[in-house]
């Protein structure tokens, strides 16, 4: 109700109103019954237990779901399929595949056939897809998680969490901290962390005295 400089919002406000010609009238608090008795309907609560016993956040809403609402692209299309492959049955079925197998046909109702699951041609254990012991799908997979342009190659302990959050195989910590540490890109570009060396003077040759 007084001259002040108007901010962007107030000024759109403004604008918008000039076109209507309205009157703003007050109505005391004695003569808004109607309105009152709308908002105080017997039938409605008064809202004193209406926060009590909410959970914000659920379990399930925290749970991990390997590969579950994820759009899959070409590249990890190829990847899920080769694993599908090493995992075939057969004289040549893959090792731990096949272990995991036998374990859940024998005991179907223990903890071992709850760890391994089979989806789809997929062995998952703990939820995670495992992968068969072919240095080229590890390879792959590392590729995936450190080469992209996403990914940004990380280091190791990121580039394991990345992995882990679908894939598992055995000693995949060790392939992975092997193949960081041995990636040219990162090895060309990353700054040394380390303090420098001093310069190295060549020592003096003893006097013959």
């Amino acid at each position: 109700m007084m001259a002040k400089k108007l901010n962007h919002w107030q000024t759109c406000w403004s604008l918008y109103l000039a076109y209507f010609d309205f009157k703003l009238i007050h109505c005391p608090g004695r003569c808004m019954g109607k309105p009152d008795a709308l908002s105080q309907r017997l039938d409605h609560s008064n809202g004193t237990s209406n926060n009590e016993d909410v959970v914000l956040l659920r379990p399930e809403l925290l749970a991990i779901q390997a590969l579950e609402g994820v759009q899959l692209e070409r590249l990890e299309k190829d990847i899920l399929r080769e694993i599908r492959q090493g995992n075939q049955k057969g004289d040549q079925e893959e090792p731990v595949a096949k272990v995991a197998r036998e374990l859940r046909q024998a005991l179907s109702k223990t903890v071992c056939s709850i760890e391994w699951l089979e989806d789809k041609g997929l062995l998952r254990f703990r939820g995670k897809i495992y992968v068969p012991q072919n240095l080229d799908l590890w390879r792959q997979v590392v590729s995936l998680c450190h080469d992209t342009k996403v990914a940004r190659h990380p280091g190791h302990w990121k580039t394991l969490e990345l992995v882990s959050r679908n894939y598992w195989w055995s000693q995949m910590s060790k392939y992975i901290r092997q193949y960081v540490s041995t990636c040219d890109l990162c090895i060309r570009i990353k700054l040394i962390r380390q303090a420098l060396v001093d310069e190295l003077y060549p020592l003096q040759n003893p006097d013959s005295q």
